[in-house]
């Protein structure tokens, strides 16, 4: 009880402290459930079929594009969140709680009904040529639809844990569930429940990630009740005023993400949804770790505009971009070299086929994460006009190329069209928030990827010279990485990339690293 009491008390640190805390936190989760995606799919194929997997990409599919209902209002609550607790108005939280809320529910009751009543006209559409009967397509349906609910409501809660850049606790949540998620999927296939399970794995795990953010929300703000039939019509204009020009950017995303595998199912079938979910499914994990490391921005952001930090607030986002790029540049180049051995002991050679778009669905990841910096201090200062005429551009551009290269290159297509216009929108956003900001590229590139990207070149030369592509194992592949990660980390500290802050936080967090702090930096 005591440990739970000290982990939910209020806190008063410094910016910078929440910031490391909470890159590190985000950092060790990901680096936890990093494994599981790659162990779990190869045994979901071997129970149900590379045609039910594909099946299952589709039903996920909706269920992600459902998130465009949420009209920026993660978001939106998270920023005001942070700034109310800044200035310690519960009053304001309380009521921007219950709006938000209530907001979810009606979105909720709107969406589920709907895609209840179309689900005659929707599922012969996106469920071409597959053996599943009908009515048990309309049965998991059915269940997504309540996946769908259950994820809606755990957005309020989950913006007070983000909103106080309590990422320490989110992470631990974001542990268990996704464990909780691996678990079920792993008892109900065993159990035989083939596609069935697979769905029904998803409700449970969003069932538990529920329970568990109401529980954390109230221990962190006991002194706030959230009812949302106490929710302000005024509270709700004002919030929206804000949300919906935040939502065009996380159009972009969602329809970055997904529309792919929606035009594969309806022009070629649902195999290539599966392909494309396994090669893009790597890139999202390869994203996974910087967009973590992002993940404290928005609230810090906030707080330090609220109290007028521009220095800092500039100061944050370069080192963003630097703590990024150390884990994004070297993502992109292992996965260039290795894509091809990795896949086929992954999942043996007959799905040799998404070897190459890994690789290119990881640099896609990587190119859309690297906006995030840029994206979460505009947003935290209340800007959005860079990334919601970047995000608009590159969503134009992506559903019209998308749609003509899948239906004459298939899955080929799909792969150029989600990486080009990400390039795109990506050198856009670049483009209008430094004019807007007025940081300066230079600092930029030689501060953050120029030795990170130098240094990931030396490993993956050193890898091309000590083993032989044809004859590699999993002893081999770890190998490479082991020597891939020691020349590139080596690198980094020869060229002197993490200056004194970065070195007295290390220090900090891992007191056994001081002595050889105070050696580097001269102390």
């Amino acid at each position: 009880m005591e440990l739970l009491a000290r982990l939910f008390a209020p806190e008063q640190k410094p910016v910078s402290s929440k910031v490391v805390r909470n890159t590190l936190f985000s950092a060790l989760q990901n680096l936890l459930v990093f494994p599981i995606p790659f162990l779990l799919i190869p045994f979901i194929l071997g129970r149900v079929g590379i045609s039910e997997y594909g099946s299952y990409a589709v039903f996920m599919t909706i269920l992600g594009f459902t998130s465009l209902t949420d009209l920026g209002m993660f978001g939106t609550l998270t920023k005001h969140v942070a700034e109310y607790y800044a200035k310690g108005d519960f009053a304001a939280l309380k009521r921007l709680l219950d709006t938000g809320l209530m907001f979810y529910l009606l979105i909720s009751i709107l969406l589920t009904g709907s895609l209840w009543v179309f689900a005659g006209r929707l599922l012969p559409i996106l469920f071409r040529n597959v053996a599943t009967p009908f009515t048990e397509l309309r049965t998991l349906w059915l269940i997504m639809i309540l996946t769908m609910g259950t994820n809606f409501l755990t957005a309020p809660f989950s913006s007070v844990v983000l909103g106080l850049q309590r990422m320490d606790l989110s992470s631990v949540l974001g542990f268990v569930g996704v464990v909780s998620n691996a678990l079920f999927t792993v008892v109900f296939l065993v159990l035989g429940w083939q596609l069935r399970g697979l769905i029904y794995a998803n409700l449970a795990g969003a069932i538990v990630s529920l329970a568990l953010l109401m529980g954390s929300a109230h221990k962190l703000l006991p002194q706030v009740s959230v009812n949302p039939l106490h929710f302000d019509r005024e509270e709700m204009k004002e919030i929206f005023s804000f949300s919906w020009r935040l939502y065009s950017t996380q159009i972009g995303s969602v329809v970055q993400s997904q529309i792919e595998k929606v035009y594969l199912a309806w022009l070629v079938g649902v195999t290539p949804v599966g392909w494309y979910n396994i090669a893009n499914s790597a890139g999202m994990r390869a994203r996974r770790l910087p967009e973590l490391l992002l993940s404290p921005l928005l609230a810090a952001a906030s707080e330090l505009d609220a109290k007028g930090h521009g220095e800092k607030l500039q100061e944050l986002y370069y080192r963003a971009h630097k703590y990024m790029a150390v884990f994004s540049v070297p993502m992109v180049v292992l996965a260039s070299l290795l894509c091809r051995p990795f896949v086929n002991l992954w999942l043996g050679t007959h799905l040799s086929v998404v070897a190459v778009p890994l690789a290119l669905l990881v640099l896609t990841n990587i190119v859309v994460v690297t906006t995030g910096p840029g994206v979460y201090v505009s947003v935290g200062q209340g800007e959005l006009a860079p990334a919601v005429n970047s995000a608009v551009s590159s969503t134009v551009l992506n559903l019209a190329m998308s749609f003509f290269l899948i239906r004459h290159y298939g899955f080929a297509g799909a792969v150029m069209g989600t990486l080009v216009s990400a390039c795109v929108g990506t050198t856009l956003f670049m483009y209008l928030f430094h004019r807007y900001s007025g940081y300066p590229y230079k600092r930029l590139f030689t501060e953050s990827y120029l030795k990170p990207m130098s240094a990931s070149l030396a490993g993956a030369g050193t890898c091309l010279l000590i083993s032989s592509r044809r004859t590699l194992g999993w002893g081999g592949l770890m190998l490479e990485v082991v020597v891939f990660g020691v020349v590139y980390l080596l690198a980094l500290v020869i060229t002197r990339f993490f200056d004194k802050f970065d070195l007295n936080q290390a220090a900090r967090l891992l007191p056994v690293l001081g002595p050889a702090v105070r050696r580097v930096s001269g102390e």
